[in-house]
C-alpha cells in the first residue's frame, strides 16, 4: 500500500537487495560454469543452490512490479517462487547429507547409492508437496 509513510523507502531497499542477490547468484553461476565440467559433487550442489537463488531473485524482482502488469506476471512470480523455494530446500538437504558423509566416513554404507536414494526420496516428497500447494 503506497499510503504507508515509508513505502517507497522500503520498496527501494527491497529492489536494491534483490538486484544484489540476482547479480551475486548470477556471478556464482558464471564463475562455476567457467570450469568446463564441474565434476565434484560439492561444486554441483553449490551451483544448484545458486541457480535456485537466481530463480528466487527473479521472482522477487517480478513482485516489485506486479501492480503495473496485472495478474499474468503474478502467476509467473508465484510459480518461480514456489519452484525456487523447493529447489533450495532440496539442494540444501543434499548438501547436508553430503556433509554428513564427509564428516563421518566410517558410517558410509555404499555412499553413492544411499546418498542418491535419500536425495530421490526427498525430491519426490518435495514434488508431491509442490503439486499439492499449486
Amino acid at each position: 500500500n503506497s499510503d504507508y509513510p515509508n513505502f517507497y523507502l522500503l520498496w527501494y531497499i527491497d529492489l536494491i537487495a534483490t538486484l544484489l542477490s540476482l547479480f551475486g547468484s548470477l556471478w556464482m553461476l558464471v564463475s562455476g560454469l567457467k570450469i568446463r565440467s564441474p565434476r565434484s559433487l560439492s561444486l554441483k550442489l553449490i551451483l544448484s543452490i545458486a541457480f535456485s537463488d537466481f530463480m528466487y531473485s527473479v521472482a522477487n524482482l517480478l513482485s516489485n512490479f506486479e501492480n503495473e502488469t496485472g495478474k499474468g506476471l503474478c502467476s509467473a512470480e508465484a510459480v518461480l517462487r514456489q519452484c525456487s523455494f523447493f529447489l533450495s530446500i532440496y539442494f540444501s538437504t543434499c548438501t547436508a547429507i553430503a556433509s554428513y558423509y564427509a564428516a563421518f566416513p566410517r558410517n558410509r554404507i555404499n555412499k553413492s547409492r544411499s546418498f542418491y536414494l535419500l536425495a530421490l526420496v526427498f525430491g519426490i516428497i518435495s514434488c508431491i508437496l509442490m503439486v499439492g500447494i499449486l
